[in-house]
């Protein structure tokens, strides 16, 4: 009783501001400890049985993981909200899709926005798993060997808010898989997110104009006064690197440690907590770059023109009249070499003309090879004609609330819910 109303007090000195963590202490752990024994005497002293700073350790990081995941999990929330809204103004909105930085074929502006969501789709996954993996308790393995007092971590588990408990004492307190899950889940969410930046940074210059920058999203020069730089952007591009480099370095020190525990796993904190803040950092940045990224439709028809984009679509129209593919492709590349000489564009190609590079060609079939009505044709799964769009928006506006709902159900642990609603720690644990 005395070392849990001290341990209570302690905390609800913390929180208010009152108490802070202060000392020439080894680690946090001996500070609890030093601070508990001050107050309430010699029951402190026994705080330390049946445990380990190893098995501590591992239980406040696995906490700490778990509620910085899920802060990171609630930003992206917002960005597939935002990024979903945008995609359901711009179904007709239609622009060149792009392979090798070249214009390959028309698809939709929506059709392009939910790629990068459906990305953040899957990082959410990856979060979540990291977040279950964070999951199980380490209390109770001890330095390495468990204890021989008759504990119950499965209890101490569930007062923890943990959805399991460890399978082996050694493991335990060596395992830190779940912080590389949640350093990979980091990485690999920065280098969607820099691959958007990319995006933008390209589309927001001038070469480009598909979109232009909100002043509250832009930096200015210090020299030349047109100038809107896309520097958000630019620093979601360079911040990727850092995290890839944190999950590199936890996964080179952890490729040579012998079990158990071994001092080089401090470095494990730097790593993720770095790769943590950086993740939540640039989520908040993204979600008002995203909504300071203002699109220009009649830049992205231009684009159209130019590029030959519905050349494949002639020859898909060549097929469907019984030419093998690769005869249809070399006549529909003669067409383009055609209108290039022309300096028209393929569905303004004369019929004569036309007719000699592709004989087996509908001579209607100029109204078929513009940009809208190729971009309509695509009605293949996940494709970019309007109807397919619309079961995209569906299902990812389904799955962007199914991650909603799901982090309004957290709670905070039960031992901690129990303190926020003012019950002392002695009195849960009874």
């Amino acid at each position: 009783d005395a070392i849990l109303t001290g341990l209570s007090g302690m905390l609800t000195e913390l929180e208010a501001g009152t108490l802070t963590v202060v000392g020439d202490d080894e680690d946090v752990h001996s500070w609890i400890e030093r601070v508990l024994v001050e107050r309430v005497g010699e029951p402190g002293r026994r705080l330390h049985t049946a445990r380990s700073r190893n098995d501590q350790t591992g239980t406040a990081l696995r906490l700490y993981v778990r509620e910085r995941l899920t802060a990171i999990l609630s930003s992206v929330a917002a960005l597939q909200a935002t990024w979903l809204d945008q995609a359901a103004e711009h179904v007709q909105t239609w622009l060149p899709g792009y392979t090798h930085l070249q214009r390959g074929q028309p698809i939709s502006l929506a059709h392009h926005l939910l790629a990068h969501a459906w990305a953040l789709d899957a990082d959410a996954r990856r979060l979540r798993a990291a977040w279950r993996a964070a999951g199980v308790s380490p209390l109770g393995a001890g330095a390495l060997a468990g204890t021989p007092w008759p504990i119950n971590p499965r209890r101490a588990a569930t007062l923890l808010g943990f959805d399991d408990v460890y399978p082996n004492s050694l493991l335990a307190v060596a395992d830190r898989d779940y912080v590389v899950d949640a350093a990979f889940a980091c990485a690999l969410l920065m280098v969607h997110l820099s691959r958007w930046a990319e995006e933008i940074v390209l589309w927001a210059s001038a070469e480009f104009a598909f979109a232009a920058l909100d002043d509250s999203v832009a930096k200015g020069s210090s020299l030349m006064p047109q100038k809107r730089n896309p520097e958000a952007a630019e620093l979601t591009r360079g911040k990727t690197g850092r995290v890839v480099g944190d999950l590199t370095g936890l996964l080179v020190m952890l490729k040579g440690l012998p079990l158990a525990y071994n001092s080089d796993l401090q470095e494990d904190k730097e790593a993720v907590f770095d790769a943590l803040d950086t993740a939540a950092n640039t989520l908040r940045a993204a979600v008002p770059l995203a909504h300071g990224l203002h699109y220009r439709p009649d830049r992205m028809a231009a684009a159209l023109v130019d590029g030959f984009v519905t050349a494949t679509d002639l020859a898909d129209h060549l097929v469907a009249r019984g030419v093998p593919f690769r005869t249809a492709h070399a006549q529909a590349g003669q067409a383009v070499r055609a209108a290039l000489a022309l300096g028209v564009t393929l569905w303004d190609l004369p019929a004569d003309t036309l007719a000699t590079v592709c004989p087996d060609a509908d001579p209607a079939v100029a109204a078929r090879l513009t940009p809208e009505a190729a971009a309509r044709a695509r009605r293949s799964l996940g494709g970019p004609a309007p109807e397919r769009v619309a079961e995209q928006l569906i299902q990812a506006r389904a799955a962007q609330a199914e991650l909603v709902a799901w982090l309004a159900r957290l709670r905070p642990p039960p031992i901690y819910e129990a303190h926020l609603a003012g019950r002392l720690l002695a009195e849960v644990l009874r």
